[in-house]
């Protein structure tokens, strides 16, 4: 994921809007963002669950911003299509 690409500054969001990534292709880099005040959804703004029992797939594509509180401007520009 460009998860550094947001963490060094050169971009402002990431969206994946295909459902093909997975938990371990999210999970480290939501740590990182969050660590840095970002913020990382599926692109329908839900959070992701990381417990053993939850699907592997994330179903809903990605959306990560590298503020936490420009999340729902990005999310609202997506529209409802994805």
């Amino acid at each position: 994921m460009q998860v550094l690409l947001l963490i060094e500054g050169r971009v402002h969001a990431y969206l994946y809007a295909s459902p093909g990534c997975k938990k371990w292709d999210t999970c480290a880099p939501e740590a990182v963002l969050h660590a840095i005040g970002g913020r990382l959804t599926d692109v329908h703004g839900n959070k992701y669950t990381y417990e053993p029992t939850v699907n592997r797939h994330n179903s809903g594509g990605t959306l990560a911003t590298a503020v936490a509180s420009e999340h729902e401007w990005y999310l609202n520009k997506i529209g409802e299509d994805i």
